[in-house]
C-alpha cells in the first residue's frame, strides 16, 4: 500500500503536533503516526474511573511571556479564542524547616523583590542584585519581539551594554555558582526562590544558570496558567488543524522505518497497523521526528545512524519524574493546602544541593529519608478537572530509570505501591486527615515514562539543561538533520517542557518551510 503525503510526523506528542499543525495550517497534507493508543505523548488528559490525570502539565507561562513560542503558534493557529489559560494565583509556596513559616512567593519581578526582602531583611541588597541579573538576562530573549515597536528598542537601548553582559557573564556558570555569588550560605532564600527544581533538574550544581534565568525568569516575569480542562485540550486543538487540513492523525501505528532515495534523502516512511496489521508505506519528501534522536536512529538505514547521532554526542539525558495523582472526596483547601503549588522539603535536606540525593531514594524501598516533592492542589484554581466528584491533588518527585530496573511486574508494583503510601502519609503529616479523603491513586514513574513517551532512560526534558564547557558558538538545538528532508521536531530540539517542546516543533516547520511558516513551497 502506498499514499502520498506532503510530510510525515513520526510520534504525536506537542512538538511533532505542532509541526504538523503549521504545515497543515500552510497547506500541507500531513500524516501523524503514533505508537500509543492516544494522541499527546505528555499533553494528555485521562480518566481512571472517576479520577481525572494530567499527565504532565502543572503550569506554563501565557504566549505573551518573554521570547515564549507558544506566541507565534497561538497567533497562526488561532488558538487564543480555544484555548483558555487560566493564571496561577502564586508561584508556589515553600514548607521547609529553615523557613520557618511557609513562605508564599508571587509573580512578578517587583511583588518578588518584596516578598523575598520582607521575609529576608537583611538580604535585599543582594536580592535585588540577583533578580536584576534575570531581567536582564531576559530581557535579551524579547528584543527579537515584533510587538516591540521602535520607541520600545529606543527606551531600552541604553540597557542593551549591560543585558548583552548579564547573559555574557554567566553564559558557562551553573545555578549554583551564581547563588552562590549572590546569596552566599544562605540555604533558607535558595530554597525559597528556587524549589521546583525537579521541573528543570534535580542537582543545582550542574544545572545551567542560562536555563534558570530564562525558563523560571519567564514564570517570575508573566506568572503560571494551566489550560482549562488540562493539556489534552491543546493536544486536541492541533489534532483538528491537521485533520481539518485533509491530513490524518493514526494511533496505534508505530513507525518502523523511513526510507531514503539514492540521493540519501527522504523518500517515504514506514508504518504498522496495529500490533499484527500491515506494514504500510507512505511516499513523502519531508519527516518530521517528535522521537528522541537515540530512537530515531533505529529507524534509518545503518550507514547515516552515526552522522545523525554525531551532533548529540556527550549530551547527558535529562531526569525524569514520579507523579501520582489523588482523586480527595473533598476540596484538599479543606485540609489547610492554601496554595496551587507547594514544594515539601523533608529535614534530612539542609542545602539546595542536596537535591541531587533525592532521586536515587526511589531505588529502594521507602526508609527513614524521603525525597523532596512538589504538590499541586487543582482546586485552587478553575482547572475545570474536578468531574465525578472527585477533587484532584498531584504529587511529583524527581525520578531515574535506573531506580525501577532488573525489578519484575510483582516486585515493581509492590515498591511502587509502598512508595505511593510513603508519600500520602507525608502529606498526611503536613495536613492530617487528608489521607482518610483518598478515594483513587495512581501513581507513574519513570520506567512508565520510558514506556509510554518511548523516551531514553525515561527523560522528559530532553537533553539536561548544563553548562557549556566552552562559549557557545551556536544554538545548543538544531530541528535540521544530515539528512535530507528529516527533521527533529521535540524537545530534542530547543530544550525540555511544555514551551521547549512547541518551540522544537515550530522550529522544525520553519526549518523546512525555509523559514516562512505561512509558505508551502518550499517543502
Amino acid at each position: 500500500m502506498s499514499q502520498d503525503y506532503d510530510a510525515v510526523v513520526i510520534g504525536s506528542g506537542l512538538g511533532g503536533l505542532t509541526a504538523g499543525a503549521l504545515l497543515s495550517h500552510a497547506g500541507a497534507r500531513v500524516l501523524v503516526l503514533e505508537r500509543n493508543a492516544s494522541l499527546g505523548g505528555a499533553a494528555t488528559t485521562y480518566h481512571r474511573g472517576a479520577l481525572t490525570i494530567e499527565a504532565s502539565l502543572h503550569e506554563t507561562t501565557p504566549p505573551d511571556a518573554p521570547g515564549d513560542p507558544k506566541r507565534e503558534l497561538f497567533e497562526l493557529l488561532g488558538l487564543e479564542d480555544e484555548i483558555q489559560l487560566i493564571p496561577v494565583p502564586t508561584l508556589h509556596e515553600v514548607r521547609w524547616r529553615g523557613l520557618g513559616e511557609p513562605f508564599q512567593l508571587p509573580h512578578g519581578f517587583d511583588n518578588i523583590e518584596a516578598a523575598l526582602g520582607a521575609r529576608f531583611p537583611e538580604e535585599r541588597d543582594n536580592i535585588r542584585a540577583l533578580l536584576t541579573q534575570v531581567r536582564r538576562t531576559l530581557r535579551i530573549m524579547d528584543y527579537g519581539n515584533p510587538e516591540h515597536g521602535a520607541w520600545w528598542r529606543i527606551r531600552n537601548a541604553a540597557e542593551l551594554p549591560l543585558d548583552l553582559w548579564a547573559a555574557l557573564r554567566d553564559m558557562r556558570s551553573s545555578l549554583s555558582e551564581v547563588f552562590e555569588r549572590y546569596l552566599g550560605d544562605n540555604e533558607a532564600l535558595k530554597f525559597a526562590l528556587f524549589p521546583n527544581l525537579p521541573y528543570y533538574t534535580d542537582d543545582p550544581d550542574t544545572f545551567w544558570w542560562m536555563g534558570f534565568a530564562t525558563a523560571q525568569g519567564s514564570y517570575m516575569h508573566s506568572g503560571g496558567h494551566y489550560i482549562r480542562g488540562g493539556s489534552q485540550r491543546l493536544t486536541d486543538q492541533l489534532e483538528a488543524t491537521i485533520r481539518e487540513a485533509g491530513g490524518e492523525a493514526l494511533t496505534n501505528s508505530p513507525a518502523t522505518g523511513i526510507d531514503l532515495g539514492p540521493d540519501g534523502a527522504v523518500a517515504g516512511v514506514r508504518y504498522r497497523q496495529g500490533e499484527d496489521g500491515p506494514e504500510v508505506t507512505v511516499a513523502t519528501e519531508n519527516a518530521f521526528s517528535n522521537a528522541a534522536p537515540h530512537v530515531l536512529q533505529d529507524l534509518l538505514p545503518k550507514a547515516v545512524r552515526a552522522s545523525l547521532m554525531k551532533p548529540y554526542e556527550g549530551r547527558r539525558l535529562s531526569i525524569s519524574l514520579m507523579s501520582a495523582t489523588l482523586g480527595l472526596d473533598k476540596p484538599a483547601a479543606e485540609f489547610g493546602i492554601a496554595s496551587y503549588s507547594t514544594v515539601l522539603f523533608p529535614d534530612w535536606m539542609e542545602r539546595l544541593s542536596d537535591f541531587k540525593h533525592c532521586a536515587p531514594l526511589l531505588a529502594a524501598d521507602p526508609g527513614e529519608r524521603l525525597p523532596a516533592m512538589c504538590v499541586v492542589n487543582y482546586g485552587q484554581i478553575d482547572s475545570g478537572l474536578a468531574e465525578g466528584g472527585l477533587h484532584t491533588l498531584n504529587m511529583v518527585c524527581a525520578d531515574r530509570l535506573e531506580n525501577w530496573e532488573g525489578l519484575d511486574s510483582d516486585a515493581y508494583r509492590a515498591r511502587r505501591d509502598a512508595w505511593l503510601d510513603a508519600l500520602i502519609a507525608r502529606i498526611d503529616a503536613e495536613w492530617p486527615g487528608i489521607a482518610g479523603a483518598v478515594k483513587a491513586r495512581t501513581m507513574s514513574t519513570a520506567r512508565t515514562m520510558h514506556e509510554h513517551l518511548n523516551t531514553p532512560g525515561g527523560a522528559i526534558y530532553g537533553f539536561a539543561m548544563v553548562p557549556p564547557k566552552e562559549f557557545p558558538r551556536k544554538a545548543p538545538g538544531t530541528a535540521e538533520t544530515p539528512v535530507e528532508g528529516l527533521w527533529i521536531s521535540s524537545a530534542y530540539t530547543m530544550g525540555g517542557g511544555f514551551s521547549g517542546a512547541i518551540g522544537g516543533g515550530i522550529a522544525a516547520a520553519r526549518a523546512a518551510m525555509g523559514g516562512k511558516l505561512g509558505d508551502m513551497g518550499a517543502l
